[in-house]
């Protein structure tokens, strides 16, 4: 059974003579107002990024080109999701640990969110804090 607070989200893929377009909507693919958009790149070799659970913010992620590995966790149960594939995006509600780690040389990760970003109040970035907030 799924993790609760994560699934994979099909990004509607349109196939033409001339290219491909990958479209999300706000309403239909993304189930929430967009608020933030950011993206992670050149991260080197070995490097993780994430690590932490966000307080409030709901966001999917979306490899835009190359790949990594998306560890998810919350506080009883881990999931990985290979993503390589911009049709895909994996949302990830909020108190949900992640770590993107194993990146290809050209990845790029997109995140769309529901919040804009409140420094200070936005994560748990010690494993053992998010776990006390869980009450584990």
């Amino acid at each position: 059974m799924p993790m609760k607070g994560v699934q994979l989200i099909d990004i509607k893929k349109v196939v033409e003579a001339d290219g491909t377009l990958l479209v999300m909507e706000e309403g239909n693919q993304v189930p929430f107002a967009i608020k933030r958009i950011f993206f992670v790149r050149d991260v080197a070799a070995g490097k993780s990024r994430g690590d932490h659970a966000t307080k409030k913010t709901k966001l999917i992620l979306f490899p835009v080109s190359g790949s990594c590995t998306v560890v998810v966790d919350n506080g009883r149960e881990q999931e990985r999701f290979y993503m390589d594939d911009p049709s895909k995006g994996l949302y990830i509600e909020e108190m949900i640990w992640r770590s993107m780690q194993d990146f290809s040389g050209d990845c790029v990760m997109m995140a769309v969110c529901d919040r804009p970003f409140d420094a200070g109040n936005e994560t748990f970035d010690s494993y053992d804090d998010y776990l006390k907030a869980l009450g584990n």
